[in-house]
């Protein structure tokens, strides 16, 4: 009979309780709210199933926002992670200039997604932002944009909302670049390895734990992208820049149609899961090793 090692979850029992207290207990209200029809505060809540559900399947609203979100996700997971590594690399020395460049980069940790939203509608915006005025200034005028229009909104929101994603980043692969042994790259370097070699053979291996957790909350970040779209476009122009967690806020504070809005926050846990279990197996496995 195998023995089952409980060590790694005695370890997560309290922040297994909290979560399941503060989170878990709404996930449940959200679940059942969303097989109701309730439609106004105080109306009565009438069970409806999986009727919900089958009316986002046809919401062409929600089909919109759900495309939108993939995009996001997938930005983030191959664009964020890609760059933080780049820039945590170039700036993992001690230098007076590459520590201003590091407390720049980082600044963007402190600030809030409306505050970051607002700072880029500024950026963005049409003939006196600081982008247009950047591009005028430079001779290169030709190259403005409607930043925020229908072609360019959804690609401009992600981009505003990886400059802090990607600050964050950076933080996580420089603390995994800190614990790489400095004799095993000078083992590496005396047997002959480039600059490229190692970082494909010794560095890049090594940043495993550290880009798993980039990855995670890269993906996390992109489902938690509401703030940040209603602050610069409310989903506009034309749903263009719509996604799940801003067709839930819609439907749920606006339309006031509360089971419907729960159905999509059910969505959006469940993509949520699918990506984070595997990172927390993948956590528990690593603390069972650390154990041993």
């Amino acid at each position: 009979m195998a023995r089952i090692n409980f060590a790694p979850w005695l370890f997560l029992a309290p922040a297994l309780l909290i979560c399941g207290f503060f989170g878990g207990v709404p996930i449940v209200q959200s679940l059942i709210l969303s097989l109701h029809d309730q439609t106004g505060i105080g109306a009565p809540a009438t069970f409806v199933g999986l009727q919900n559900y089958l009316d986002l399947m046809q919401d062409r609203y929600f089909q919109d926002a759900f495309r939108n979100t993939l995009i996001w996700m997938a930005a983030f997971v191959v664009g964020v992670p890609s760059l933080a590594t780049l820039l945590a690399v170039l700036l993992n020395s001690n230098s007076w200039f590459e520590s201003l460049c590091k407390t720049v980069l980082f600044l963007p940790i402190a600030l809030s997604f409306s505050v970051i939203g607002i700072i880029w509608q500024w950026i963005y915006q049409p003939r006196i932002g600081l982008l247009d005025q950047a591009l005028t200034t430079l001779g290169m005028g030709g190259l403005v944009q409607a930043w925020l229009g229908p072609d360019l909104g959804l690609a401009s929101v992600i981009i505003a909302a990886a400059w802090t994603q990607t600050s964050f980043s950076i933080v996580i692969v420089l603390a995994g670049l800190s614990g790489i042994s400095r004799e095993l790259v000078e083992a590496a370097r005396v047997d002959g390895a480039n600059g490229w070699t190692m970082f494909w053979r010794i560095t890049l291996p090594l940043l495993r734990p550290a880009m798993m957790i980039v990855v995670s909350s890269a993906l996390i970040a992109a489902l938690q992208s509401t703030e940040i779209v209603l602050t610069m476009t409310k989903g506009g122009p034309f749903g263009t820049t719509d996604v799940l967690g801003y067709r839930m806020y819609i439907e749920t504070f606006w339309n006031y149609r509360f089971g419907y809005g729960a159905a999509v926050g059910v969505i959006i846990t469940l993509i949520t899961a699918t990506f984070v279990l595997p990172y927390l197996r993948r956590m528990i496995s690593l603390q069972e090793r650390d154990l041993r």
